[in-house]
């Protein structure tokens, strides 16, 4: 399946204006074209997510792919054409470690996780959950153009746009549903559920 053969259109009920006080939220119906979105109002954005917090953001060179570990779910590794790192999403902390990876296939296999295949997913193909399993969920819409919308719905149905720009390469929940991770030209965030 192709990148851009998953998305939904018309799943956005409402948006918050990163650049906007809270209050002014405002249905799409009304015509008005919302920004687009650059790091720092994607990083206000990832602030007022309720029940979540920005665990770390770093620049990654030649990006390929990332995968979360099953045995260690907050662990991501994260694999480029310079160097493959291993993500510790609670603490931030990003070490290097030696992946060998099958891209027909998309599963790693990592020297830090010897027991373990990792489903991997990045610009080339392979995606992750939408749904963290535990009420939080993202939506996605994208115009012809390419410009891609990736709003955060919390358990309670808010929902905060985080993300307005030309595509991102990866997005989704981790497999038990307390870390988020967004890839796009500009780096990696991942965020975590406060309190796990």
């Amino acid at each position: 399946m192709g990148l851009f053969n998953f998305f939904k259109k018309n799943e956005v009920s409402h948006i918050i204006e990163p650049d906007r006080p809270k209050e002014l939220e405002r249905e799409t119906d009304n015509k008005q074209e919302i920004p687009m979105m650059w790091s720092e109002d994607c990083e206000e954005a990832y602030e007022r997510i309720e029940g979540w917090q920005m665990a770390t953001s770093f620049s990654v060179g030649g990006f390929e792919w990332l995968g979360f570990s099953k045995e260690q779910p907050n662990k991501m590794i994260c694999i480029s054409s310079q160097m493959s790192t291993i993500v510790n999403c609670d603490s931030g902390k990003v070490e290097e470690c030696f992946v060998d990876y099958d891209e027909e296939e998309l599963i790693a296999l990592c020297d830090a996780f010897p027991n373990e295949q990792i489903a991997i997913a990045g610009q080339y193909g392979g995606e992750l959950p939408f749904d963290s399993g535990k009420g939080e969920k993202i939506t996605i819409q994208q115009t012809e153009d390419y410009i891609m919308t990736i709003t955060f719905v919390s358990s309670q149905g808010k929902e905060i746009v985080i993300f307005k720009n030309y595509g991102a390469y990866i997005y989704g929940f981790n497999y038990d549903g307390n870390y988020f991770v967004l890839a796009d030209d500009s780096g990696i965030v991942v965020l975590k559920r406060q309190f796990i």
